[in-house]
C-alpha cells in the first residue's frame, strides 16, 4: 500500500470476521505497508466487504443464481469503475457488457490493465462521470473545436 491511511481503509480480515465473512485464503495481518492476498468466502450482499470499493488484494467472493442475479449484484453498488465476467457463451457475455453500469467492461480478462487509446474512467461513484481518461474523449475533453468557411478571390 502507498500509505498508512490506505492500509487502513481496506477490508481486512479481521473487518471480515466481524461480519461473519469466512478467509478462505490470507489474511495475514499487515507487515509493514504489505498485506497478503486474501479470499473471502461467505460473504454477504450486504456486506462491507462486498459492498466497498477495495484497493487491495482481497477478493469478496458471493453466490449468484444466474446471470440477471449477477448483473442485478454488479449493478447495485455505488461503484462502477471496472467490471469482468468469466464465460463460454458469447450471447451471456454481450448481456452482462450492455447491462452492466461500469465505465469498463472485460469478458475473459483480468480487469487491470486497459489499451492505452481507449477511454477509460469509471460510473457512479468511481472515477469522474465528467470525462473519461486517454483516447479521442480525453482530447475532445482538453480540446475545442472550430469550423472556418473561406470564399475570396485573387
Amino acid at each position: 500500500m502507498v500509505s498508512e491511511q490506505q492500509l487502513a481503509g481496506i477490508a481486512t480480515a479481521e473487518r471480515a470476521r466481524d461480519e461473519g465473512v469466512t478467509v478462505a485464503a490470507g489474511g495475514v495481518a499487515p507487515q509493514g505497508l504489505m498485506l497478503a492476498p486474501t479470499v473471502l468466502t461467505g460473504v454477504g450482499r450486504d456486506s462491507a466487504v462486498a459492498r466497498d470499493e477495495i484497493f487491495g488484494p482481497v477478493v469478496p467472493v458471493l453466490v449468484a443464481e444466474d446471470l440477471d442475479d449477477v448483473i442485478e449484484l454488479v449493478n447495485d453498488s455505488w461503484y462502477g469503475l471496472a467490471a469482468g465476467v468469466c464465460s463460454r457463451s458469447l450471447a451471456g457475455a454481450q448481456r452482462f457488457a450492455a447491462r452492466v453500469r461500469a465505465g469498463v467492461i472485460k469478458v475473459n480478462r483480468p480487469t487491470t490493465g486497459l489499451d492505452l487509446n481507449v477511454p477509460f474512467g469509471g460510473v457512479k461513484d468511481s472515477s469522474s462521470n465528467t470525462y473519461r481518461e486517454q483516447g479521442t474523449v480525453a482530447t475532445e475533453f482538453y480540446s475545442w473545436s472550430k469550423s472556418v468557411y473561406l470564399g475570396w478571390d485573387d
